[in-house]
């Protein structure tokens, strides 16, 4: 049976599903046409990070199941391991693009860019392979997740385990919960055209409300993986990278 048919209802069971399934294919991988620089990711180094970045959450920053996380980062790797590390602590992810009067109680942003609400602030460096802030980030006194994140281990054990129930996705009309979200994943999955073990190329933001379920979680719920596109590109180059990564569905802005 595919690894995409289990019965799994929160997003960390569906990883960790995933992850004992084949622990060695790619999950993710980012291409910036800018400085030609290309990460990937399998899906044993996902869990990793995401393992790390759950740890940070809830160790460093105080964060329990169900507070808000605002995810202010440009498209890059290290925003999906964002997003899925929260919801293995069982944070609530607030999109970049949601507008709403509530204060998260923390804010990730890139290092591209500054803080831009109350919550406690976390800098993101956004280097090829991650690694400490760059430019202006470090100076808002924010935690440098990039200095702290590695020391974190590679398995985490969270203090409250997410249950289908747990709050996960803030929209402009509701909570989503961890089964909702998901159900969104494979809705968002069969509309793409994305069947099991499928590979997407996308220019999407991972961390708008749209792209936290078209690409972050669709791929995962068809045991797929996806390949995250920035920086400047034309059709040719769009062409020429597909004939690289081998996509089954693009999804690219003209």
């Amino acid at each position: 049976m595919p690894v995409a048919g289990r019965a799994v209802d929160t997003v960390p069971a569906l990883l960790a599903d995933v992850l004992r399934a084949d622990p060695s294919r790619p999950a993710l991988t980012w291409l910036d046409t800018g400085s030609g620089a290309r990460t990937e990711l399998s899906v044993a180094t996902l869990a990793n990070w995401v393992a790390k970045t759950g740890g940070l959450l809830q160790d460093e920053l105080d964060v329990a199941a169900g507070d808000r996380v605002l995810l202010s980062l440009p498209t890059h790797w290290l925003a999906v391991t964002w997003a899925l590390g929260c919801w293995a602590v069982g944070a609530v992810v607030q999109p970049d693009d949601l507008s709403t009067t509530m204060a998260p109680e923390v804010e990730v942003f890139g290092d591209d860019r500054s803080p831009r609400t109350t919550g406690r602030p976390v800098v993101v460096g956004l280097a090829p392979f991650g690694g400490p802030a760059r430019g202006g980030g470090r100076s808002s006194g924010a935690l440098d997740s990039g200095a702290e994140v590695l020391g974190h281990p590679d398995h985490l054990v969270p203090y409250e385990a997410a249950l289908p129930t747990s709050a996960a996705l803030l929209t402009a009309s509701a909570i989503l919960d961890q089964r909702s979200v998901l159900a969104s994943g494979r809705t968002a999955a069969e509309r793409i055209g994305l069947g099991s073990g499928d590979r997407l190329l996308t220019d999407a933001s991972p961390v708008t409300a749209a792209g936290l379920v078209e690409v972050v979680l669709a791929p995962l719920v068809v045991a797929g993986s996806v390949v995250l596109l920035t920086g400047p590109h034309d059709a040719s180059t769009v062409d020429r990278l597909a004939g690289i990564e081998q996509p089954d569905v693009v999804r690219v802005t003209p």
